[in-house]
């Protein structure tokens, strides 16, 4: 009889333990992405200001694409935009992933401007940041001089 109350308060105790890892297994990626997001935006945010100088990865001085790099760099996340590139590198690299397309921008994908001139990171709404020759500011896709192109969507997951 005891090995019987024993398999009963067992049961329930492994079951709960399994369905809680199944629900945190399940919402764990879209929880970490707007973790990571929330992370990126705030680093790049933590920027604005500073000045933009060709060439450059900060900390306390960029170009645009140093700037993206250092935000995703320091939050740990340059595996996600493939390491530090140009401009065009960037895009390719989105669009050999079929994560390239002038729709569906979300906070954290990357914006070019241009024919691959200017790259920067989505805010939403229609905003982004980046690192422009009077420094790195927040401005909308639509009002710089070179034209928006394409959104890169860097979150894998997309739902």
């Amino acid at each position: 009889m005891a090995f019987s109350h024993a398999r009963t308060v067992t049961r329930p105790a492994l079951f709960t333990a399994v369905l809680a890892a199944a629900l945190l297994g399940s919402s764990g990626p879209v929880a970490a992405s707007h973790i990571e997001v929330h992370e990126v935006v705030s680093i790049a945010k933590d920027q604005i200001g500073d000045p933009w100088v060709w060439g450059t990865t900060g900390p306390d001085q960029f170009d645009c694409v140093g700037f993206v790099w250092f935000s995703f760099d320091r939050a740990g996340l340059d595996g996600r935009i493939g390491g530090y590139r140009g401009v065009r590198s960037y895009r390719q690299w989105f669009a050999a992933r079929g994560r390239a397309s002038r729709y569906d921008g979300r906070r954290g994908d990357l914006v070019i401007w241009g024919r691959n001139k200017h790259i920067g990171i989505y805010l939403g709404n229609g905003r982004a940041i980046s690192a422009l020759t009077d420094g790195v500011r927040i401005h909308g896709i639509h009002q710089l001089t070179d034209p928006f192109t394409t959104f890169l969507h860097v979150r894998i997951e997309r739902g």
